[in-house]
This record gives C-alpha cells, sequence and structure tokens, in this order.
C-alpha cells in the first residue's frame, strides 16, 4: 500500500484535514506527530490522540465514507505518506481482504483509546500525566512532544493551573522539561516509574 503513496513536508499547525471534511485517504505519520482534535463544546477542544511516527490513521471514514470526526493537525514539522481514495478503491477492488485489515486497524484504535480512557481516569491526576508523557515519548525520546498546557490539561481532566503545577513538579525532579516546542521527557524511565508508584498508591 505504501508504494501508492504520495509523499508530504508539512509545517507546525497544518490541517491535514478538518472535522467534516471528506475523506482524502489513509495517512501514516514517517517523521513527527499529529493530533487528532474534536469539539465537543463551544470552546472546548479535545484532544483525542496524538499520531506517532509508524502510526496509520484516518481510516474510519474510508471505510464509511462519511464526514472526517475530528481535526488532523500538524504538531511541529511532520513527513507524511497518504494513500488517495483512489489508490484505495483500486487497492481494495484488487485485494479484498484489505477491507478487514482497514477494519481491524479501526478496531485497535477503538479498544486502545476505551481501554487507555478506563485505566487512565482511574489513575491520580500525576499518575495520568506521567503515563501520558511516558507514552508521547516511546517512538521519539529525543524531541519535544508537542503539546500545550491546556491539551495536556484536557487530556489528564484537570484545569490548566493545576496542570501547571504538575509539569513544575516533574521538571523540579528533573523528569521533563517544557519550553515553547512543548515538553521534553528527561528520564521515560522514571516516569512509568512514577505512574506504577501512583497507580498503586
Amino acid at each position: 500500500m505504501q508504494a501508492r503513496a504520495r509523499a508530504h513536508d508539512l509545517r507546525d499547525g497544518v490541517h491535514i484535514y478538518r472535522i467534516g471534511d471528506p475523506p482524502n485517504g489513509l495517512h501514516v505519520v514517517v517523521e513527527g506527530q499529529v493530533r487528532l482534535v474534536s469539539y465537543p463544546a463551544a470552546g472546548q477542544e479535545l484532544v483525542n490522540m496524538i499520531v506517532k511516527p509508524g502510526r496509520w490513521f484516518g481510516e474510519l471514514s474510508v471505510i464509511d465514507g462519511k464526514e472526517r470526526p475530528h481535526d488532523a493537525i500538524t504538531a511541529g514539522a511532520v513527513r507524511l505518506l497518504t494513500v488517495p481514495m483512489a489508490a484505495l478503491a483500486e487497492l481494495t477492488a484488487a485485494m479484498p481482504d484489505l477491507w478487514r485489515g482497514l477494519a481491524l486497524l479501526n478496531c485497535a484504535h477503538h479498544r486502545l483509546g476505551m481501554r487507555e480512557a478506563g485505566r487512565v481516569r482511574a489513575l491520580p491526576a500525576l499518575a495520568r500525566l506521567a503515563a501520558f508523557l511516558a507514552g508521547g515519548a516511546s517512538s521519539a525520546p529525543d524531541r519535544p512532544l508537542r503539546a500545550t498546557q491546556d491539551d495536556l490539561a484536557r487530556i489528564v481532566g484537570v484545569s490548566r493551573q493545576h496542570m501547571n503545577g504538575l509539569l513544575r513538579l516533574l521538571a523540579d525532579r528533573g523528569l521533563i522539561s517544557t519550553g515553547y516546542g512543548g515538553v521534553t521527557i528527561g528520564d521515560r524511565a522514571e516516569l512509568l516509574a512514577l505512574a506504577d508508584r501512583e497507580e498503586l498508591g
């Protein structure tokens, strides 16, 4: 499928697609990160997922042909491969089992989202933050995680003021550093250990 893909080099803040757009293909992140964002209420932004290198996204609208359910926005510079809809139509006609692969990809995303949401919501706020930051660093440990304090506050489920305090606490311990580019992980192993300790109480 990657042989039919088109490469795109995108700057920070580019919309790959927007809520309500028709499907424009299936995408995979090669370098950088992509934020999948929805807006459950006026003025409220919810980051549903941060897509990291090697991960495909956009399969839901490819499967059902309906409009995009969220915005896909680059977080920093991104290199992206896109398999256009016309190419997908040809590929699925020639290889019908590809539909099953797309369905399984969507199922994996859905299961991951449900499992992670349930697990994370049961943890204390510091553990939720530590687990999220450690997960975001797993594929590119030397690069900042492109997420604002508002993003992190919404993901963890706390106020921006509370998030500021949590980030400062982690920074004071030398586990992270914060800056304009996002959050840089200093010690992923210790973040994971912190999440486990907080989970166990």
